[in-house]
């Protein structure tokens, strides 16, 4: 059975891998000239916007569940709903500057330019920020995210790995 954890975990990759197609349209549009590809990333950061929303929803009942766990740092679960915070406001405006620009420029032949980059600006920043968020929400269950191994510790063993049959080769840190 599915608890506010798992479906957290579920919904939470749709606005951070999900939200770069949009900015990909968007410098397409500008590049190609093309305001059906622009209008299309505007109505794509409004959506993101509204799926952002039962992401950031779920976070706290998970947070609650998580918190219940041994092993769990609570200063890391802390962290990572600061993180949200921002990064669900942030994407919330931008959603917000979208349809408010969908709106006032739908009869024109272009979104004006500096309107344009300052919707880009914020996207691109927004999308920082998700990833930002992600990543400190992935190190609450997995601290391995946060303890990289340095470059002269790992070394490349060539043969058979019994878990996976088919791989030749794998890396392990060596101590």
């Amino acid at each position: 059975m599915m608890n506010w954890t798992h479906v957290h975990l579920v919904l939470n990759h749709i606005p951070v891998i999900g939200f770069a197609v949009p900015i990909v349209l968007l410098l397409t549009a500008w590049v190609l000239k093309d305001r059906k590809l622009e209008w299309l990333s505007l109505q794509m950061f409004v959506v993101f916007a509204l799926l952002t929303i039962p992401v950031y929803l779920t976070g706290s009942p998970a947070s609650h569940h998580m918190r219940e766990m041994p092993g769990i740092s609570q200063e890391v679960i802390h962290r990572h709903s600061n993180a949200s915070d921002f990064a669900f406001w942030t994407m919330e405006a931008l959603g917000v500057f979208s349809l408010f620009t969908l709106y006032k420029f739908r009869s024109s032949a272009a979104v004006p330019p500096r309107a344009s980059a300052a919707l880009l600006a914020l996207a691109v920043t927004t999308f920082g920020l998700m990833i930002w968020t992600a990543n400190l929400g992935g190190k609450i269950r997995h601290p391995e995210i946060g303890a990289a191994i340095p470059p002269e510790q790992m070394r490349f063993v060539v043969g058979r790995n019994p878990s996976w049959p088919n791989a030749k080769i794998s890396h392990r840190a060596t101590s």
